[in-house]
């Protein structure tokens, strides 16, 4: 701070003999140490640049302030915010093979580019240890934060989609992955169980039904053993079916893909959708002809076809102005019957919502499923339902006009309109699971979602055994 600007210049001239010799003599160190100085912020700005993967849970305005100007020179991505093709808002898809992959991308059918694209991704596979690299690379080759489908829009089982579950795997054997078995509580999403639920949609959708399976089989029967957790075999993930592979899992819960009318009596909002329809319908109707309606994309990334839109209603635990506005008194009555549990921590901001849902004919959806084990999905027909259809757990259903559907959104399902005779309209609320309840937090700092409030928390029992919670 003393030697700064023109005030260093100064005292160098008007000091006395001694501070002239010491200015004098020091002055080859003083440039040796600025030079040195300056070659150590440049090598920590290449060293930036070469960083291609971004955590996930940075927010993206944080990207850009660690990166400067240069960002903007810089080619570190296929797919940006700026460019409106990203939907997920808290990533960044900064890889390698950028050059290569937007050369393909550009120009699909030359075999050259292809052909270069996909060796470069082959060789950042077989060379790659960032785990971040190696997250970033899943997300992008399988398509998961694009707007558009770039990779999988021509076939299911193109090579770039097989490298993408290739990277997944790859991921799910990185120490930083499998050590969020310690780090995560069973209520937060671990790395382990979302990717492997990320590769086997992707073999499904890609009918390389063996493949799934033996993913599915792997991880489902993995032992852990780290350094504060200890799973037995099969306990770590603790999938009970092929199609029923959520990322979060809440042992102890009733596993059914469909809740039949005779369990409604645990699910009291299903019968009340029913009784209050014609008010849903009369709204939903008018919504659908009013800017206020607020219809957006809904899950772009899961089709690539035609159109699927949505107006939310309640959304973390806040009703929208859509809802306040545009169905008002839908809005009232949801106010009455939602949340469903109050005082209960939720695992994902999904764990109770309404909307109302729009689906235009010809519109696909592929097979998908939800986050957690403990959402349920309650569908109630509006308009437009002939030749829609809902294929749960391979199991496929239609809607009725002011009927409703209760079913497990956490097993695999599709949706489509392929033989609809006009625009599907219906209305659904994600409700939490009846089985939840205060024991399921019972040691457990904080869910994927939030905190978990002191007085839930308690102490959890030594055995992670699914008995503990039938017998609660």
């Amino acid at each position: 701070g003393r030697c700064s600007g023109a005030d260093a210049g100064s005292r160098g001239a008007m000091g006395s003999p001694r501070e002239q010799h010491w200015g004098v003599s020091l002055w080859p160190v003083a440039l040796l140490v600025v030079l040195v100085s300056l070659a150590f912020r440049e090598r920590e700005s290449a060293l930036a640049k070469l960083s291609f993967a971004t955590e996930d849970t940075r927010p993206v305005s944080a990207v850009a302030r660690n990166d400067g100007a240069d960002a903007e020179d810089e080619d570190i991505a296929l797919f940006t915010h700026t460019n409106n093709e990203l939907h997920c808002m808290d990533r960044e898809l900064r890889h390698p093979c950028v050059r290569e992959l937007r050369n393909f991308v550009e120009d699909k059918a030359n075999a050259d580019k292809r052909g270069a694209a996909l060796s470069c991704v082959q060789e950042v596979l077989a060379s790659s240890r960032d785990f971040y690299e190696l997250k970033n690379m899943t997300h992008l080759l399988l398509d998961l934060d694009t707007v558009e489908h770039a990779f999988d829009r021509d076939s299911r089982d193109d090579d770039f989609v097989m490298s993408g579950v290739a990277f997944a795997e790859k991921l799910m054997s990185h120490p930083e992955c499998l050590a969020e078995f310690d780090t995560k509580s069973e209520l937060e999403c671990r790395c382990v169980p979302l990717y492997a639920k990320v590769a086997i949609l992707k073999l499904k959708n890609a009918k390389l039904l063996d493949r799934a399976k033996a993913v599915f089989d792997r991880i489902s029967s993995m032992p852990w053993s780290g350094t504060t957790r200890t799973y037995a075999p099969g306990d770590a993930v603790p999938w009970d079916h092929f199609q029923h592979t959520p990322q979060i899992w809440v042992r102890g819960l009733r596993s059914q893909p469909v809740w039949p009318r005779e369990t409604w009596g645990d699910l009291p909002i299903c019968e009340k959708l029913e009784d209050n329809f014609e008010t849903i319908r009369e709204e939903a109707q008018q919504a659908l002809l009013s800017p206020e309606g607020r219809f957006e994309d809904a899950y772009r990334f899961l089709y690539e076809k035609g159109e699927w839109n949505h107006v939310m209603l309640y959304h973390k635990r806040e009703f929208t102005e859509a809802c306040e506005l545009a169905f008002p008194k839908t809005c009232a009555l949801l106010k009455q019957w939602l949340p469903s549990k109050p005082g209960l921590p939720w695992t994902s901001d999904q764990n109770e919502q309404a909307m109302v849902i729009k689906m235009a004919k010809g519109t696909e959806v592929e097979l998908h499923s939800g986050p957690a084990n403990n959402i349920l999905n309650i569908h109630i027909g509006i308009s437009g339902l002939t030749g829609a259809k809902l294929i749960v757990a391979n199991e496929t259903y239609r809607w009725e006009e002011g009927k409703v559907i209760a079913w497990d959104g956490s097993y695999d399902h599709s949706v489509n309109c392929v033989e609809c005779e006009q625009e599907r309209v219906i209305m659904m609320v994600r409700y939490m699971h009846p089985d939840m309840a205060p024991e399921h937090y019972r040691g457990i700092r904080q869910t994927h979602f939030e905190e978990v409030p002191a007085e839930l928390k308690g102490e959890r029992p030594l055995s992670c055994s699914t008995e503990w919670f039938q017998l609660h």
